[in-house]
């Protein structure tokens, strides 16, 4: 059964098949998992709302056509739930990242913020990020880190190509200028070190 593909195991499912449900299950709920501890930033609301994601999942699978690839369709299944999460949420302070945040660009050894992240401490980078809009955060994720394209990243996130390549440049160039601010301060503050070294 584990050869099975994805549109197989929806068949069977759908016939009352218990063991194709949790095959899977097993075999996205690592990747759901880590899309929404990003997103969440707090492991025990990540494995609640995975949880959650699944037995959503279970109850609209009859509404899975097949017209898009299953995993862009869980995807938006994940996303819908994150974002009615963060809905009903309180606004609060920007949290730290979560850890690890070095894979997101380590696959794309072209983009500027890959070279970044690798000569410049990890937790900078983290509390960057974690600056950045929900509606950045999630495109920079889906983009750098699954490495969807930009039509997937529209099915997952239901929103035109247009505004994809627009929120893509827009994160893009936040976290730029961010990191930007941060090698300005940190120079000025070695200037300000090395002065006062000098007049002593």
């Amino acid at each position: 059964m584990e050869q099975l593909t994805d549109e197989q195991l929806i068949d069977q499912i759908r016939q009352g098949d218990d063991e194709a449900y949790r095959l899977l299950i097993e075999r996205h709920k690592h990747y759901i998992y880590t899309l929404v501890y990003r997103m969440t930033q707090h492991r025990e609301t990540a494995e609640d709302l995975t949880q959650e994601i699944f037995i959503k999942l279970y109850r609209s699978l009859i509404y899975f056509r097949g017209e898009s690839k299953f995993t862009t369709w869980l995807y938006r299944l994940a996303a819908n739930v994150v974002t009615d999460y963060h809905r009903a949420q309180k606004r609060r302070p920007h949290q730290t990242l979560v850890d690890k945040l070095k894979g997101w660009f380590s696959s794309r050894e072209e983009e500027p913020e890959a070279v970044a992240i690798q000569k410049e401490e990890q937790h900078t980078v983290q509390r960057l990020l974690s600056e950045l809009p929900d509606k950045y955060r999630l495109i920079l994720y889906l983009y750098h880190y699954k490495q969807l394209s930009y039509q997937e990243i529209s099915e997952v996130t239901e929103l035109p190509l247009k505004t994809i390549e627009t929120r893509l440049y827009r994160g893009k160039a936040l976290l730029k200028q961010k990191w930007q601010e941060v090698r300005d301060n940190e120079q000025a503050a070695s200037g300000r070190s090395s002065a006062s070294t000098i007049s002593e």
